[in-house]
């Protein structure tokens, strides 16, 4: 069962980077928010509806009583329209959280999907789902917005939002870095999030599961193709790929004391070697967060992404980072994996879900 403060802490998250998001959309016009692309909903505007129209049915697919899960598009909706129609949903889904209790995250609810037939699960994933779901999409509208010309585009990871809304004081040397990279920053600490383990552990076997399967693709591609330039993610399949384990990699070195240099993605690997290292990798984690007690996330750790530039953040928050930031890169190297006509099966947090309960 999965718990209700990190379920709700993933969409603190989910709302905070949607208005990053949209705040870069304010000054395009119609025509760039309708120009076809060939990833996600097809375009930028149809892009952001699907991230409400998502939010909106699985929310009412809650709610007792309700009789219809989905909405249509209408054509040239405003992004101040749209603006609207997120913060009331959101806070919707807050009051709606607000009246559960944990035995509710177990609670199994029957719907009626769009081809009329019918799916049951915990409202605990459902809404894991949902906070899952925003990550991938999200990406892909990061990446419209960088072909239509959007200079200076933020990072949405979690550990961004809670760079600007942290949980531990910042020092002054901190306070001036993150002011740097434009962050407005909260003026007091916000209270710690008491993490779950159960639902964090539930969450990296989805991940595991979703790499294993874009890895089961990769590996079917010739290096001219895992090499391939593109205006995405890393820049090619392989890198982008890498990248995914590498993180995790990187965040474990610190959690057991003991950190690493970022790794050279300029260094070719093999997936064959990829996928060696990923497996090992998931099984020292996975042992770490068995070893994990729920006050072992609150412990404050500081890191060195760069010389000279220090961040400190709560160990649960790291761990927290790691799943998202796999789904991102995934939306990214699934995107690649397209463009070369490999036919894909759906990743999101449920098809898991119903594929391995």
């Amino acid at each position: 069962m999965l718990g209700l403060a990190t379920l709700g802490e993933l969409f603190k998250h989910n709302d905070w980077a949607r208005d990053k998001l949209l705040a870069l959309t304010n000054d395009l016009s119609n025509d760039q928010l309708d120009q076809p692309f060939e990833m996600g909903p097809g375009s930028l505007r149809a892009t952001l509806f699907h991230l409400w129209a998502c939010e909106f049915g699985w929310l009412r697919r809650w709610q007792p009583g309700s009789d219809r899960g989905y909405a249509d598009e209408p054509a040239g909706e405003s992004i101040d329209e749209m603006r609207r129609r997120f913060i009331e949903t959101a806070a919707e889904r807050d009051a709606f959280m607000a009246g559960l209790t944990e035995a509710d995250g177990g609670r199994r609810i029957t719907y009626q999907r769009r081809d009329g037939g019918t799916s049951t699960f915990p409202l605990g994933d459902m809404m894991l789902h949902v906070t899952n779901h925003g990550v991938h999409h999200r990406a892909q509208a990061l990446n419209m917005l960088r072909h239509l010309g959007a200079k200076k585009l933020p990072g949405l990871d979690y550990l961004f939002m809670r760079g600007e809304r942290p949980t531990l004081p910042l020092s002054s040397e901190m306070i001036a870095m993150w002011k740097e990279r434009g962050f407005n920053l909260s003026d007091k600490p916000e209270p710690p999030v008491a993490f779950d383990l159960d639902t964090v552990r539930e969450y990296f076997r989805f991940s595991d599961w979703a790499t294993r399967y874009v890895h089961g693709l990769a590996v079917e591609l010739s290096d001219e193709q895992l090499d391939r330039e593109f205006e995405m993610g890393l820049g090619t399949l392989r890198k982008t790929l890498i990248h995914i384990h590498d993180a995790e990699a990187w965040w474990y070195n610190y959690w057991i004391e003991k950190p690493q240099p970022n790794i050279d993605l300029s260094k070719a690997m093999t997936m064959a070697e990829l996928n060696d290292r990923i497996g090992e990798s998931n099984e020292r984690r996975d042992a770490f967060l068995t070893n994990c007690g729920p006050g072992d996330l609150l412990r404050p750790m500081t890191i060195e992404p760069s010389p000279g530039h220090k961040m400190t953040f709560r160990l649960g928050e790291t761990v927290m980072q790691l799943p998202g930031h796999g789904t991102h890169h995934r939306a990214q190297a699934i995107n690649m994996l397209r463009r070369f006509g490999v036919a894909l099966k759906d990743v999101d947090y449920l098809d898991w879900y119903d594929e391995t309960n």
